[in-house]
């Protein structure tokens, strides 16, 4: 699957926020986003 990049915006606290679990969970910041977006999905579309 080809990959494309999206850019958004958010406050510096709520980034604080995604650093720190990305850290605790080992994974990117990138990795982390992605993995919220695609969970949201699953549970709410029914996208899987």
């Amino acid at each position: 699957m080809e990959t494309c990049t999206i850019t958004f915006r958010t406050t510096e606290d709520i980034k604080k926020i995604l650093d720190n679990i990305a850290i605790e969970e080992n994974r990117t910041l990138s990795n982390l986003i992605e993995t919220i977006i695609i969970k949201y999905l699953e549970k709410e579309k029914n996208i899987k």
